[in-house]
């Protein structure tokens, strides 16, 4: 019925009936693996017995579906599979964006490898007075989330083959991960108050984001990623031990879905009692609420952090974002000369390898090592 043909390097389905014209019809499979076109030659020799294929009549006679819809179906699938809402939320932001980058109405079936190179690259906020390259993060995460679908369409049989494999990967960047010194964080404050009694004078709704400086301090003073702050209940912080716990819960699970015990002391500690005191909340309640008393969207975080931290003109304010906090206690903790094991623990790192990243900050932490064991006293 069909035969695989191999030319200049790509491999080819060539289809013969006596009672077509021409008589000999070629598809191309648009790989240059074998591996990879012999299950396609024998998917679309299946598809052309039950008739739902025919190379001499435009191909596939089944309903194409369009990257809208399919995005739609991708959505689904996922939520049903059990993935979090924020991260369903990423994804979302994430591929509506790349349908931009292909025709109106494109159907899957023709979405090139341009049309994903287009999205990988383009520029953020395009168009906005803040209009920027993207980063080499920002260009891998579009990468692997573009791949994520193509893959899973490509599993359902909405297209032969994924274009993404035609489209390298950007590489990673070993690039020193940005963290706040204590004054950045101070100013970074000011300026949240600063902003706000500003706006008071002036027409329209003044912001309340007095939940984002509490975020702010804990995220310094814990370690605490972005999600596990926002899915924290009272129930798992005990201001009078001094210490929380990052939970799994139904609709949240902790990276590598580790629970673990982080000391509170410091300004961490003194927030969250002020808040605690001036709210007396259920122990099932969220800790973090805005004005209004709703969490708030993981997105809505990282946007208001990173208008303050521009607005504050820090230093490297253009590669600060909310999980700088993050770093900021990795570095703080190495800098004081904490062991790499412990930071580790704190952060909920897999394992110690992750944390490396802080050791360049401890640069006296070899200098004492080998005083208190060869030092002469």
């Amino acid at each position: 019925m069909a035969s695989l043909r191999k030319h200049k390097g790509r491999y080819s389905a060539r289809f013969y009936d006596s009672n077509r014209s021409p008589k000999r019809k070629e598809v191309a499979l648009g790989t240059s693996r074998k591996s990879v076109a012999e299950p396609k030659l024998r998917r679309l020799e299946e598809a052309y017995a039950e008739g739902d294929y025919d190379p001499w009549n435009g191909g596939w006679v089944l309903e194409n579906e369009t990257v809208e819809d399919a995005i739609g179906q991708f959505l689904d699938s996922k939520r049903r599979d059990g993935l979090q809402e924020s991260t369903l939320d990423g994804y979302e932001y994430k591929l509506k964006n790349f349908a931009r980058h292909t025709p109106v109405g494109a159907m899957m079936r023709d979405v090139q490898p341009d049309h994903i190179h287009s999205y990988i690259h383009a520029r953020v906020n395009e168009g906005q007075s803040n209009e920027s390259a993207p980063s080499n993060a920002t260009k891998r995460s579009r990468h692997r989330h573009v791949k994520a679908f193509f893959s899973w369409a490509e599993e359902n049989e909405l297209v032969d083959e994924s274009p993404v494999e035609e489209v390298p990967k950007p590489r990673k960047e070993e690039k020193e991960k940005v963290f706040l010194k204590p004054e950045d964080v101070e100013k970074l404050l000011r300026t949240i108050d600063a902003h706000r009694k500003m706006k008071e004078d002036e027409p329209g709704p003044t912001p309340r984001d007095t939940w984002l400086k509490q975020m702010i301090r804990i995220a310094v003073g814990t370690g605490l990623r972005r999600g596990e702050l926002l899915n924290l209940q009272w129930g798992d912080v005990d201001v009078g031990a001094g210490r929380l716990v990052v939970r799994n819960r139904e609709d949240f699970t902790a990276k590598n879905g580790n629970e673990r015990t982080v000391p509170l002391r410091g300004d961490a500690l003194d927030t969250l009692r002020e808040m605690r005191e001036a709210r007396t909340p259920l122990d099932n309640e969220p800790v973090f609420v805005d004005a209004d008393g709703d969490v708030p969207k993981p997105d809505r975080v990282s946007k208001r952090f990173k208008f303050y931290v521009r607005k504050a003109k820090l230093p490297n304010r253009e590669e600060l974002s909310f999980h700088s906090c993050r770093h900021t206690t990795g570095s703080w903790l190495s800098m004081q000369g904490v062991p790499l094991r412990v930071i580790s623990e704190i952060l909920g790192h897999s394992n110690t390898q992750v944390t490396e990243m802080y050791s360049h900050l401890s640069p006296d932490v070899m200098d004492r090592a080998m005083e208190e064991t060869f030092g002469q006293g």
